[in-house]
C-alpha cells in the first residue's frame, strides 16, 4: 500500500532529477552580502572574511557599532576566529544595519493595529493589506499582535526589532490602555441606559396625562355643551371635596350640588 502511494504521488518514472550545486549555494551568500571591504578596496578584492580578522585597525572593527568576539573560547590556536558581536540597535556580520525599534512596533500595534500600521512598519505590506481590510482581525488579530510586538523583539522583513522596550513598560501600558478603554465603553452604556430611562418615564407621564384630560368626543356631548352653557362654567375644573358624596340634607347655601356627569 505505501508503494502503490508513493508511486501515485511522485509518478511512475525513474529518472530522478539531480543538480550540480546544492540549493542552499544558489541562494545569496549571508557572509558575502555583509561582508568586511577595507577603505580603499574594490568589492570584488575584499578577500577578507571580517573586520575581527587580524590586521584590521580596531577602529574599523564592527563599523564602531560592537566588538570582536571569539567563536570559541575553548580554542587553542593562536588567532581564533572571531566575529562581531553588536550593540543592542545594530545588525548584521558588520554592525552596519540599524534594527528597527520595537518601541515604535509596539505603539503602531496598540493604536494602529487594527489598520495594518505595524506590519507596514516591519515591512510585510501584504500581512498589512490583510490586517486592513479585516480590521485587525475583527478585533483578535490587534490583540495577539499586541502581546506578540510587547512580549519580546519580533523579527521585521530583515533583521529582529532592537530590544529597547522594558517589559514593565509593556505591561503596565497594556493594562492601563485596555482599562480606559473598557472604563469609556462601560461609561457610554451608563449614559444610554439613562437616556432610554429617561426616556420610559417622559412617555410615562404624558400617556398619565392624556388619560387624566377629557377627550374631545366627551367635550363634544350635549350634557357637556348644556353644562358649558352656563356662565361661569370651567370644562377643564377638577371637583373634589364635596358633590353627590355630601348628604342630601347638608346646608349649602341655596347652590344645587355638583353631581356626577354634570
Amino acid at each position: 500500500v505505501l508503494v502503490i502511494c508513493a508511486m501515485g504521488l511522485q509518478g511512475c518514472t525513474m529518472d530522478v532529477p539531480h543538480h550540480s550545486v546544492a540549493i542552499w549555494r544558489t541562494k545569496p551568500d549571508y557572509l558575502l552580502s555583509y561582508e568586511y571591504v577595507p577603505p580603499g578596496t574594490p568589492p570584488t578584492a575584499a578577500g577578507t572574511l571580517n573586520s575581527c580578522n587580524e590586521g584590521v585597525d580596531r577602529t574599523q572593527q564592527c563599523s564602531g557599532h560592537g566588538y570582536c568576539q571569539a567563536w570559541s573560547t575553548s580554542s587553542t590556536a593562536n588567532h581564533p576566529a572571531s566575529f562581531c558581536l553588536c550593540d543592542r540597535d545594530w545588525a548584521d556580520p558588520e554592525c552596519r544595519t540599524r534594527r528597527k525599534s520595537q518601541v515604535t512596533a509596539f505603539l503602531c500595534s496598540l493604536f494602529g493595529g487594527f489598520l495594518g500600521i505595524d506590519y507596514f512598519y516591519l515591512g510585510f505590506p501584504l500581512w498589512g493589506v490583510a490586517k486592513l481590510c479585516t480590521l485587525g482581525g475583527l478585533g483578535f488579530w490587534w490583540v495577539l499582535d499586541i502581546v506578540r510586538t510587547g512580549a519580546g523583539p519580533v523579527y521585521a522583513h530583515d533583521f529582529r526589532l532592537s530590544h529597547d522596550l522594558p517589559h514593565w513598560v509593556y505591561v503596565l501600558t497594556t493594562i492601563t490602555t485596555f482599562l480606559v478603554i473598557g472604563f469609556g465603553i462601560g461609561l457610554e452604556s451608563y449614559l444610554n441606559y439613562r437616556k432610554a430611562k429617561r426616556e420610559d418615564m417622559l412617555k410615562l407621564q404624558q400617556g398619565e396625562e392624556s388619560r387624566s384630560m377629557p377627550k374631545m368626543d366627551e367635550m363634544d356631548g350635549p350634557r357637556y355643551r348644556h353644562a358649558s352653557a352656563q356662565p361661569g362654567f370651567d370644562p377643564h375644573r377638577q371637583f373634589s371635596g364635596y358633590g353627590a358624596t355630601l348628604p342630601s340634607g347638608y346646608p349649602n347655601a341655596g347652590a344645587p350640588h355638583a353631581m356626577r356627569g354634570q
